[in-house]
Order: C-alpha cells, then structure tokens, then sequence
C-alpha cells in the first residue's frame, strides 16, 4: 500500500500492539490518518486511548507529537499523551510496534464521547451550552497559539468529553493535533486531509495551492462554525460537493441571524466569520467575553442570582397565599429566619373546621411553640396546655368556620 493510503482494517479485540491489549475501537474513530481504540496497558489498568497511524502515515504521528512536546502544551481541555514503556524502564511516546509494524502512541481515555455524537443526538444546543463549549475549546486553542502552534483541524468530532455531557457537567478536550503547524506561511500538503465544512476561506486557499498566511484566526474561524452549528442546528454552509463548498466559505456570507437565537448574537458571529482573519477577534478569550456578555444581556443576571430571586418570589407568593388563608405568615418562614413566640400567658385556641354534615367545628387545643432555627432542622419544643374551653357555638350549615384566637390568662 502506497504512502498516503488509508487502511480501515480494524483490529480484533484481544490483539496486542506492543504492550497494549485492544478493547475496542472508538465509536467514531477512523480519521483520515489513524484509528483510536480503547486498549490496556498489559490487559489491567486503566483504558487509554491507543491512536493507530494508517499504513504509511506514521510521520503525521511523529510531527504530532513533536509539536505538543516542543510545545510543552499542558492544559486542562487539551488532551493528554502518556509515555509507552518500550523495556529496560524506559519509555516513549511514538513508537513503532515491532510485530505489526504501525506507528502508535497513547492518550488518556475519555468515556464521554465527542460533541459530534452529541450534535447528531441533540440536532442543536442552547446558547448556554455552546458558549460554555467554546469557551472551553478556545481556552485550548489559546493555550495552543501562546505556544506558537495553529491547530488547523477544529471541528466536532475533534472535541472530547471526560464524561457524558449533560446539563449541569460539561468538560470539553481539544485532541487530534496531527495537521497542527508553527505559524507561518506554508502550503498544505496534498496528504494533509482537510475536513471543508469547518475550514477556514485561508485554509482553503492554501488547499488550493495558493501562499498564503496561516495565524490563529484560522482556529477561531472553526470555532465560530461550531457554535453557528451548535445554536442553529446546521452548518453555514452547504453544498452538493467540497469545491461547491470551498467557493461558498471564500466568497459567500454566511446565512444570519439564526432562528430563535437572541439577535445580539449576529454581529459576533458576523465578526467572528469574516472572510479577512484581520477582521475576526484576536484570541478565544475576546470572543468568549463577547458571547458572555450576550448572555448577560438577553438572559439578565446570573444562574445563581436567578435562583434565589426564584426562591425569594416563591417565599413571597406562599406567604401572601398563606395570609388570604388566614394562616400565620411565619409558617412560611425559610428555616434559618428567627420566630418570635407568642407571649407566655396566651394560649392560642384554634377551632379546625371539619367536612362533617354541617362543617361542624371541633375544638383542639394549641400550644404555644418555642422554635430552634438552625440550618438543617427547626424543631418545636412544647409544654401541652388543657383547653379552657369546650364549647364553641355551632355556626349555620354551609357557613365555613374562621380560625378562631382567644386569649386567656393563665391559671
């Protein structure tokens, strides 16, 4: 098989490949130069992500790893290459499996699955979600361009979670550094595969040969594709075929606004898909203070603000139930506000109406409650009274009994 080929042959589980036994591969992971699979080290231990160069390819594996080491990149939301003992007690990082003959190195398992699958389950996101993802992913890519390296292949499948993204967890991981090049002018090569629906109009001017400045622009033009597919539920751009395609992301506006997307959000997508990357913001971090800010406006204060506002507003709305109910406002008190007894020498007599012919009433004695408020419990401690009275005139039928305070002196 020629250089530049790809082979999809997967491996069985229970193959080796130098001292990693495979699982499985991962759900969604044949790329255009490698496999990932799910394996163990010796069979035991933790899963690591085992990424398997195609026959030929194991150069691409080379350079990427090269890059992040040179790089020294250690981030929370960049995935991270582990070191393969080669024995004698050393190790690795690329390695050649001297049986099989491929070029592999390992990285750290994520059971979460890529926000590709979560796009194709979900079809779009709230606005909440995808301005999180981004800001997540570009705290990556900025780590990534401080570092001198422009990624060049952002895209969904290409974004990792540790964990299955739900509403309340989301931790994003940029992966997949195999076509991350120094900023600088290049030209692509022709085995660099480029993935058109998330590239950018310079990325797909250097596809088409021509020289041209690759800068971190590049990424963030990627990244704004991802959250204008994440909010709208499709691509801005759409074709029949990749240079249909290319000639759209050149030359063509993207359609906006997004349905049922605050109309604050246009003029950053707007910026952030400018044909010109001089135009665009200048780092993850400005775009990701703009869509903040965008949510602050169309969403007023902050999740934690709005809760206790909706906690607050719910205390209001029982007490003012509880008031046209005739029940005292301070049984609607939160647990930590203080009562105030009612004095010793009353004793509070209630008459609770019945659903017996006549809504007869009965009466039952009350006590006068001390209250302990504390932060997990508010306990009543009570001392029972007798009741000083035992007749209560019967009211007419049909006729609902009030609640009824008396007070008497004590004996």
């Amino acid at each position: 098989m020629g250089r530049g080929a790809v082979s999809t042959k997967e491996l069985p589980r229970g193959s080796r490949v130098g001292p990693y036994t495979i699982i499985r591969r991962v759900p969604g992971g044949i790329g255009g130069m490698a496999t990932v699979y799910e394996a163990r080290l010796d069979n035991k231990g933790p899963s690591v992500a085992l990424k398997i160069a195609h026959e030929g390819l194991g150069g691409f594996l080379k350079d990427e790893i090269a890059f992040l080491k040179a790089a020294k990149i250690e981030h929370p939301n960049i995935i991270k290459i582990l070191p393969t003992p080669i024995g004698g007690g050393s190790s690795d990082y690329v390695v050649r499996d001297p049986v099989t003959g491929c070029w592999y190195f390992a990285m750290e398992f994520l059971s979460g699955g890529s926000l590709d699958d979560w796009l194709q389950r979900k079809k779009r996101l709230t606005l909440q979600q995808g301005v999180e993802i981004v800001r997540q992913v570009g705290a990556a890519l900025d780590a990534a361009h401080r570092a001198g390296i422009v990624h060049l292949d952002v895209k969904p499948s290409n974004i990792l979670f540790r964990e299955p993204p739900g509403k309340n967890r989301l931790h994003a991981v940029l992966t997949d550094f195999g076509i991350a090049r120094p900023q600088s002018r290049v030209t692509i090569s022709g085995e660099a595969r480029l993935t058109v629906e998330y590239a950018s109009p310079e990325q797909v001017q250097l596809a088409q040969g021509e020289e041209i400045d690759i800068g971190p622009a590049s990424d963030l033009y990627s990244l704004a594709v991802i959250l204008y597919e994440a909010i709208g539920g499709r691509l801005p751009f759409n074709a029949d075929n990749d240079l249909a395609m290319m000639n759209q992301i050149v030359y063509e506006l993207p359609p906006l606004p997004i349905p049922s997307a605050p109309p604050q959000l246009t003029p950053i997508l707007q910026r952030a898909l400018a044909k010109d990357p001089e135009a665009r913001y200048p780092s993850a971090q400005a775009l990701v203070a703009d869509l903040e800010a965008l949510l602050r406006e169309a969403y007023g204060a902050s999740s934690g603000h709005r809760r206790q506002m909706h906690i607050v507003l719910a205390l209001l709305s029982g007490v003012v139930m509880g008031l046209g109910m005739g029940v005292p406002a301070g049984h609607y008190l939160t647990r930590t506000t203080e009562v105030t007894p009612l004095p010793p020498e009353v004793i509070v007599v209630t008459a609770t109406p019945t659903r017996a012919q006549g809504l007869l009433p009965t009466i039952t004695p009350s006590v006068t409650p001390t209250l302990r408020a504390t932060a997990s419990t508010r306990e009543p401690t009570s001392t029972p009274v007798p009741p000083t009275s035992t007749s209560v005139p019967r009211p007419p039928v049909g006729v609902m009994q009030t609640p009824l305070v008396t007070s008497v002196p004590r004996p």
